[in-house]
């Protein structure tokens, strides 16, 4: 069996994997290789930092190499991976709307349905190979560098894959809004700003008594992205992620096979409609159900 749309989702996200891997592998060996040399002050600069900052970066203890990573890498590099997550998934619909291709990407001889799940299996494929480029420079710097056996290459690298299902959800988010939204430019606009959003939420309640509740309404904070490292994951946030990632893909299915293509409107209707009559290429359109 092929898959010959997951192919072309791949070919042309080929360098957005490429910068957004390399860009992540340079910056997470750079702060492995940087560690020795700032090993010595840490104790200072966490005898400084006041509480609350040092809370809003995630806590703990920043003298340790999990500390020190967890604060200058991993819980940045999850919002870059769901900013990619976003933009690809974004750009895997609305993308082809906006270019003028999606009237001969759908006149091929593919349902709907098959269509948006071959490139939501693209963008997952994409993921890993960042996650895979990533982990090379865990490869070439952690061998490098004395970490007191405190933090090892497999750790890393399993945080490092701790972030599929965050990836996931922020997938399954981005085919649902380029399903709805009028526009590419309106799906990653909205999805960038609940990223970021989601962020500082989780990040504020740490620190603010009064909205600590508003950490649980945040997809951030069930990532563990400030506490992978540290304590490990809590499953049961990976599984709720996962969960509600089959959740709304399934929803981002409804409304692509209901969408009706050029447009320019949100189509939320399209979640109650039925799939447009298929048409063969050249042909005439058809009415909208």
């Amino acid at each position: 069996m092929t898959f010959p749309v997951l192919a072309r989702a791949l070919k042309e996200m080929r360098w957005t994997i490429f910068w957004f891997g390399t860009g992540l592998a340079l910056y997470g060996a750079s702060m492995i290789l940087l560690y020795p040399q700032f090993e010595d002050y840490l104790e200072e600069v966490a005898a400084t930092y006041p509480e609350g900052i040092l809370d809003f970066f995630g806590g703990g203890d920043i003298t340790t190499p999990q500390g020190f990573l967890t604060l200058e890498y991993h819980t940045f590099a999850v919002i870059i991976m769901m900013i990619f997550a976003l933009v690809v998934a974004t750009g895997a619909l609305a993308g082809e709307e906006g270019r003028g291709t999606a009237e001969i990407l759908l006149a091929q001889p593919l349902p709907r349905r098959r269509v948006i799940v071959e490139k939501a299996m693209a963008v997952l494929a994409g993921a890993l190979l960042v996650f895979a480029i990533i982990c090379s420079g865990w490869l070439v710097s952690v061998p490098l560098v004395d970490l007191h056996g405190e933090l090892t290459l497999l750790e890393l690298i399993g945080a490092t894959l701790g972030m599929l299902p965050t990836v996931a959800l922020f997938t399954a988010l981005g085919f649902f809004f380029g399903a709805v939204a009028p526009s590419r430019g309106f799906a990653a606009g909205i999805l960038v700003a609940l990223a970021v959003a989601a962020y500082l939420v989780a990040s504020l309640a740490q620190v603010v008594q009064p909205i600590e509740w508003a950490r649980f309404l945040s997809p951030y904070y069930y990532s563990d992205g400030s506490r992978w490292l540290i304590d490990g994951p809590v499953w049961w946030h990976q599984l709720l992620l996962v969960a509600f990632s089959g959740l709304i893909f399934a929803l981002a299915v409804r409304a692509f096979e209901g969408r009706e293509i050029g447009t320019g409107a949100w189509q939320f209707r399209a979640l109650v409609r039925g799939a447009p009559p298929r048409r063969p290429a050249g042909g005439t359109r058809s009415a909208p159900a």
